[in-house]
């Protein structure tokens, strides 16, 4: 019974860890443009931002699809949901000033914040394994939106620091918490296929861990 938990864990995080590492690749991606290769243009920038929420969003979304069922789905989708709806307020926001696109960046990162910490508790409280790494995705998100929300600021210069070192943060921390997600799928599977039958009369199953896809 005990290695049937075990199978059955070990398959559904594998069906997901790659999602928060995608997520992360992306916005690791964009923080190095930021603060590396800084855009020249509002425009250039407001396109950029708009685009990647956009992207963001429908990964998040896809991530909520494999987890239908399970805790926080429907927060992954509302989380997808406000990402898309961001980008595109982002894109269409008739002549956008860097001080509107600094607030509009704000509330998104601090949306993403909120809603990535009430998925953690849910995943928390379902024993659900990726609770940690979306909790500390979620904590930054909240500290770097309410810190913008706190100290506006009205520069392009200003926007391409702050966010592109947001955007590095918060992708190192969805890909170390992918991949932790995939090296503790492959130690359940390992452990499952080591482990036999026991027999009749030797004492309880040891119990396994519980976890959903919602990583």
């Amino acid at each position: 019974m005990a290695q049937d938990v075990q199978g059955r864990v070990a398959a559904a995080l594998r069906s997901v860890w790659w999602l928060p590492v995608l997520r992360g690749v992306l916005m690791i991606v964009l923080g190095l443009l930021l603060l590396v290769e800084p855009l020249g243009t509002l425009v250039a920038l407001v396109w950029v931002f708009g685009v990647f929420a956009v992207v963001d969003g429908a990964v998040v979304l896809l991530q909520a699809l494999l987890a239908r069922g399970r805790p926080g789905f429907g927060w992954l989708v509302a989380e997808g949901l406000v990402s898309i709806g961001f980008g595109a307020l982002i894109m269409l926001w008739p002549d956008v000033t860097a001080l509107t696109l600094f607030y509009l960046l704000a509330l998104w990162v601090l949306v993403l914040g909120v809603t990535a910490v009430i998925v953690a508790v849910t995943q928390y409280r379902a024993r659900d394994l990726a609770w940690s790494a979306t909790l500390v995705f979620g904590l930054v998100g909240f500290l770097f939106g309410l810190l913008l929300a706190i100290k506006p600021q009205g520069t392009v210069e200003v926007i391409l620091t702050v966010y592109g070192l947001f955007a590095f943060v918060a992708g190192v921390v969805m890909l170390v918490g992918g991949f932790a997600t995939r090296s503790l799928s492959r130690q359940l599977a390992a452990d499952g296929r080591a482990g036999g039958p026991r027999p009749a009369g030797s004492g309880p199953a040891a119990s396994g861990p519980a976890a959903s896809t919602g990583v």
